[in-house]
């Protein structure tokens, strides 16, 4: 009996191995596809393997922000309020804080400075509350 089952076991040790071999040998004819991956050094410059529109996750456009108020005080620390034309979305900024493409640089008692940077182009914008007899934006 011991005869017989050490038998068999051999016989699935060889069987195995042939199995095994046989599939190496399949694996081994198989292609193999590896993925090309590229880096890109912008060095200040905007990356030109990413899409222009970004969409709501890198937050609103600068143009479509217009001011609702301020609360100031520079003792504090103010608080602008500004509403996104597009979505009727409002955000609240504080100085140093992002708006999608812009920062806010300064809070002023009727108006917040920003910069904004496109495409690696930096400028300086004023957004001003609306008041009667003063044109903001």
């Amino acid at each position: 009996m011991a005869r017989g089952a050490f038998a068999h076991g051999l016989l699935a040790i060889v069987l195995g191995f042939a199995v095994g071999t046989k599939l190496m040998a399949v694996q081994a004819s198989l292609p193999v596809y590896e993925r090309e991956v590229f880096t890109y050094s912008a060095l200040g410059r905007r990356d030109p393997f990413q899409p222009l529109d970004v969409g709501e996750q890198e937050g609103p456009r600068f143009a479509d922000l217009t001011l609702s108020g301020v609360l100031y005080n520079p003792e504090v620390g103010s608080v602008a309020t500004l509403t996104d034309r597009r979505t009727g979305r409002r955000y609240r900024a504080r100085e140093g804080d992002l708006l999608g493409e812009a920062r806010v640089e300064r809070i002023l008692q009727d108006g917040v400075d920003f910069v904004i940077a496109n495409f690696g182009v930096r400028r300086r914008e004023t957004l001003w509350v609306r008041r009667e007899g003063r044109e903001g934006g």
